[in-house]
């Protein structure tokens, strides 16, 4: 059983669908022989596939290597040669908070709002704080460490109303279908992560609406509009795509499966939640840990068949401070719903979870 919020499993029609085309993945898109015009097929097919989903262009979809190289490419591609100010939040990503820290010393103003306890932003807030100067708006839809999703749309809005020169740009992480939050037609740049829509690792891609001019970070050839040099990792690219093709068809099953999941595990669930109901992103869960080492109980439950990944976020990122700054936690316990995991299966890991905890106290 497989919850590792940045893992995936691969469903079996897309594995039966690599294999068929397995020696055109080894071949260079760009290459001008019959094996790489396939390949190039494949390649425009993905794209197309993907940008159908998102109810984009295919020019407007960038190919990269996770949401992290996403993230920085929209913010530092976008903001080089630039001056002027950023708005981000208190609780953000390493992938986000980590190039605002380098652009921070090259004498860009940033401004971190605070959230609150559930890692919620305010839109009003960011009302507040936009200007002339502002340049950018970056920010996860989803507080990675808290579960907590956003209110994307209504902090485009107020961004748009006060700035229509403000670029906006949010990180998709752990959300199955982004239009559940916002029309991407009112965004500017989005990022998503591979592993989050049932992709393998080491694949991502940047929704860059028409009209917005970045400079690359990753500089040689010409591939992906000369937004992002190097052959493109076309395995991971189809995978992905053929991923989000079943996503797109068994939409109407998974959203129900996941609701259930997630109605079950909040009620049955024994731990602290950091995240409002109301306010969870669908298939996403964080629980609060004190006084327990979560890497023993995420090895734990390793030997019992059920996977999730370590370091936490909160670890990995650096910010186990603010973690406990802004929930009283020391830790985290995060995990995430896969499409068709089933009640019982849930039933299994939260019993695992609860003898674990009583034998580790």
């Amino acid at each position: 059983m497989i919850f590792d919020p940045a893992s995936s499993k691969p469903p079996t029609q897309v594995i039966n669908e690599l294999s068929t085309y397995l020696p055109y993945f080894y071949m260079n898109p760009s290459g001008l022989n019959t094996l790489s015009t396939k390949a190039k097929e494949l390649l425009v097919r993905s794209r197309g596939i993907i940008a159908e989903f998102l109810k984009t262009r295919n020019s407007e979809i960038i190919f990269t290597s996770s949401s992290t190289e996403s993230n920085n490419l929209a913010i530092k591609g976008y903001l080089f040669g630039k001056k002027g100010s950023v708005i981000t939040t208190d609780f953000e990503h390493p992938s986000i908070a980590h190039p605002l820290r380098t652009l921070e010393r090259e004498g860009f103003n940033v401004l971190y709002l605070p959230t609150d306890r559930y890692g919620w932003i305010d839109p009003e807030l960011v009302k507040e704080y936009v200007k002339e100067d502002t340049l950018l708006v970056t920010m996860g839809a989803v507080c990675r460490e808290t579960a907590t999703i956003r209110d994307v749309k209504k902090i485009i809005k107020i961004v748009k109303e006060v700035n229509p020169n403000t670029v906006c740009h949010f990180d998709f992480w752990g959300i199955y279908y982004p239009d559940q939050v916002v029309d991407l037609s009112d965004l500017d740049m989005a990022s998503f992560d591979g592993p989050s829509l049932l992709g393998p690792q080491g694949i991502g891609f940047l929704y860059v609406k028409r009209g917005i001019r970045l400079k690359p970070i990753i500089e040689g050839g010409t591939q992906e509009r000369g937004l992002r040099a190097g052959e493109e990792n076309l395995f991971g690219i189809y995978a992905l795509a053929q991923s989000i093709k079943l996503l797109s068809e068994w939409r109407k099953a998974i959203e129900n499966n996941i609701s259930l999941c997630d109605n079950y595990i909040k009620d049955k669930m024994f731990l602290s939640s950091l995240f409002n109901s109301e306010m969870k992103a669908p298939g996403l869960f964080s629980y609060g840990i004190n006084e327990v080492d979560v890497e023993m109980i995420i090895t734990l439950l390793d030997k019992s068949g059920v996977f999730l990944g370590y370091p936490s976020p909160c670890i990995a990122s650096g910010i186990k401070t603010k973690l406990k700054q802004k929930t009283g936690f020391d830790d985290v316990l995060s995990f995430r719903i896969l499409p068709f995991t089933s009640l019982s299966e849930i039933e299994s890991f939260i019993d695992y979870v609860q003898s674990i905890m009583e034998r580790v106290k």
